[in-house]
């Protein structure tokens, strides 16, 4: 549970009573909160703060005084008209995704900071309760599950003449191997896979 203390993100910023502070400034400093504090991870912390402030900037002044009351479809929208082509649809939805939930938790937190609770950790608590539940009822199908066939069955095959392996350095101590590359790979092609890795990256 998150109350409303003096170090909390949104109790007194700037002097303002609890109901104004609801800004798109106040939003982004909602979700560093969050991941510094632990009460959500920290790296879905830096992914819905990614999300919130590329997709939050095509707002006004006046309109990002206050985000609680946003359309999201119409400013996803207004986001993807400003940036064509550079988003895959799957992008756009995981910003989607990313910004509807964190905008439901401020929302949450600014009507109710003492009872709030983040989503995250509700579902976290929902599934740990579903696991307790379940071992008694699981034990009988074992040998016929252990029996199926693996499910990489279905996995396309790659034929591994045609693929390249890329390494990237990506830092000093650091580099990341792509793989599966094809050696034909399109422009078009490069450019969906760079926007999806784009979609995971934390502000500097």
């Amino acid at each position: 549970m998150l109350t409303a203390s003096a170090e909390s993100p949104i109790a007194a910023i700037g002097g303002r009573p609890m109901s104004q502070n609801r800004s798109r400034d106040d939003f982004i400093r909602f979700l560093d909160y969050l991941g510094e504090k632990g009460l959500i991870a920290r790296a879905t912390a830096s992914a819905r703060r990614t999300a919130v402030a590329k997709v939050l900037a095509v707002l006004s002044d006046d309109e990002a005084e206050d985000v609680t009351n946003l359309d999201i479809d119409h400013v996803m929208g207004r986001f993807d008209n400003l940036n064509p082509h550079q988003y895959t649809p799957d992008s756009l939805q995981t910003y989607r995704s990313r910004l509807k939930t964190a905008l439901e938790d401020f929302r949450s937190y600014s009507e109710n900071p003492v009872s709030f609770r983040p989503s995250g950790q509700s579902r976290m608590r929902q599934k740990a309760n579903g696991n307790n539940a379940k071992p008694q009822k699981s034990k009988a199908p074992t040998t016929q599950t252990s029996a199926s066939p693996p499910t990489t069955s279905s996995l396309p095959m790659v034929d591994l003449p045609n693929v390249n392996q890329l390494p990237v350095q990506l830092r000093q101590n650091l580099t990341v191997r792509i793989f599966g590359l094809p050696f034909d790979l399109t422009m078009q092609e490069a450019q969906k896979i760079a926007n999806i890795v784009l979609a995971h990256a934390s502000p500097e």
